[in-house]
């Protein structure tokens, strides 16, 4: 029987009732102490600080992210979490650049035919575009659309060295429409295959749009301060400082690319077009064609970003971790037309994520013993400009990734309706654990994996990417998503406070009993 009060009672009442229904084994449960600690006002004073108006959304970067990640340090070091290498705070460095206009350079070579294009005219550098200088290098076309990964694999030869010329999903797509349900301009999909043709060796991006009938196509305009003084003003985005690039060179184009490549726009056209039609996705290379593309930076502006983290160390294993995450940032301040506010708050996204967080952070400092292996609680900045902190991290971690035996990741868990959970997951056995720690709850949640469409776009992705089991635990878009009425009345804290508690009981498991759901020596020969 569900009892939802909405106050303290109700909510300790609710979560007394775990205890009697659990059946792991002696140390594999969370202790009652600790599931007394999952309280929804405790919630939503987490999410109503996040979220208030004093801290202007919480922008990377910006005096409101900094007043947040304070808070967090000063929560985490008052319940007892140890630092990491003496700091909460782990910091990453993050980089504002302008191209260098004389740098640019994007020439195509047919036989003894050269033709070379005007910038910006002709093409436009992309605003994730890394340096770099290559000269003569093959050209293969992929297109329309990502194909999987497998597909890639098959072609690695061809694509060492080589530019890659890009066409995107046709609009009305599948993965055209799943980019709009996303708000977002399929960027994160986008930035991920550069990073996987990178990885193969890849070293430049020609960016074109599907042809559509009868439209000439443009390169998609980006306001780099050096190409227009009209933007002088502009801030180029925010990247991190990396040593060498993720991404190759990127510039998009439009159609007077297109005719030096293929001789006529028409032959391009019929060739996507045909593909298309037949549902594939085109990998081939250009026979006779060869491209110069060169793209250098002058820096304007470096800052420094802080991550907040705090761990209990493992009693019989502190080298092996769980990782807890969830970002802290938002969006900031801007104007939305057909609004009177410009703050954008983020109470759902993601002040709600952290105060889950905070919740479990807090739940486990007061269980004793503690935990055999070390768990590890991160609140990521730079999320909603490309995941910066979360990618930082995995670049420099400040533990050892290989021991990191999860990464479980709150995003958006506080609206729609009370019993809706989505997750997206990578490790069969990690979403057997999570099944049975939701069938173990007085009131289980209706899981669903729609969470598996926005699994590249928050900070799980960037563990993912390297391995690492992941979970993404997520309750779904709504009509406030990144705009200024996402507020904290809005979001339901003991929905809140309900994911964090399923969240902590998979986490207490994984640090009790390791990865794949075994249970560990010291378990086993416990009576």
């Amino acid at each position: 029987m569900i009892l939802r009060t909405g106050n303290a009672v109700g909510v300790v009442l609710l979560v007394w009732g775990v205890a009697g229904i659990s059946s792991c084994a002696p140390g594999l449960d969370l202790s009652n102490r600790a599931i007394r600690e999952f309280i929804s006002d405790s919630a939503r004073r987490y999410v109503e600080f996040l979220a208030s108006d004093e801290l202007q959304g919480r922008n990377t970067p910006s005096p409101g992210l900094l007043r947040a990640a304070e808070y967090l340090a000063a929560a985490f070091q008052r319940w007892g979490l140890q630092p990491i290498g003496g700091s909460y705070w782990h910091y990453y460095e993050l980089v504002r650049r302008d191209v260098d206009r004389d740098s640019l350079l994007l020439r195509i070579r047919q036989t003894s035919a050269i033709w070379e294009a005007r910038i910006p005219e002709h093409a436009v550098p992309h605003p994730a575009t890394a340096a770099g200088r290559y000269f003569q290098t093959p050209v293969v076309l992929i297109g329309p659309g990502v194909p999987d990964s497998a597909a890639v694999a098959q072609v690695a030869q061809e694509l060492r060295g080589a530019v890659v010329l890009f066409v995107r999903a046709a609009s009305g797509s599948r993965e055209q429409d799943t980019a709009e349900r996303e708000h977002t301009a399929s960027q994160p999909l986008l930035m991920a295959f550069g990073r996987l043709l990178r990885q193969y060796g890849v070293v430049g991006m020609l960016l074109v749009n599907y042809p559509e009938r009868q439209r000439k196509l443009r390169p998609q305009r980006y306001p780099w301060p050096a190409l227009n003084p009209a933007f002088s003003r502009h801030k180029p985005p925010l990247q991190l400082l990396t040593e060498s690039p993720e991404v190759p060179v990127i510039y998009s184009v439009g159609s007077d690319v297109l005719e030096a490549l293929f001789g006529a726009e028409e032959v391009f056209q019929r060739r996507i077009r045909a593909a298309d039609s037949l549902g594939r996705t085109l990998i081939e290379p250009l026979p006779g064609v060869s491209v110069d593309i060169a793209v250098a930076f002058r820096e304007v502006e470096r800052i420094r970003v802080p991550n907040v983290v705090g761990m209990l160390s493992g009693r019989t294993r502190p080298q092996e971790y769980v990782l807890i995450g969830a970002h802290y940032d938002h969006v900031g301040v801007m104007v939305t037309p057909g609004s009177p506010d410009s703050i954008h708050n983020g109470a759902d996204d993601n002040a709600s994520g952290t105060a889950g967080l905070m919740l479990i952070a807090r739940a486990f400092s007061r269980i004793r013993p503690g935990p055999e292996r070390t768990v590890v609680f991160v609140a990521f900045s730079g999320e909603e400009k490309g995941l910066l902190g979360s990618r930082a991290f995995v670049r420099r971690p400040p533990l050892p990734l290989d021991s990191c035996l999860v990464m479980l990741n709150m995003d958006m868990i506080g609206r729609n309706h009370p019993d809706s959970l989505s997750v997206g997951v990578r490790g069969e056995w990690l979403l057997r654990l999570i099944e049975q720690e939701n069938r173990r709850l007085p009131t289980p949640f209706l899981i669903g994996r729609e969470a598996e469409e926005f699994f590249g776009r928050s900070d799980h992705a960037s563990f993912a990417a390297r391995g690492v089991p992941t979970a993404f635990f997520f309750t779904g878009l709504h009509e406030d998503y990144h705009k200024p009425s996402d507020h904290a009345d809005k979001v339901n804290p003991d929905k809140v406070a309900r994911v964090a508690l399923l969240v902590a009981r998979v986490a207490w498991r994984i640090a009790q009993q390791g990865r794949g759901g075994e249970p560990s020596k010291e378990h086993a020969e416990r009576p």
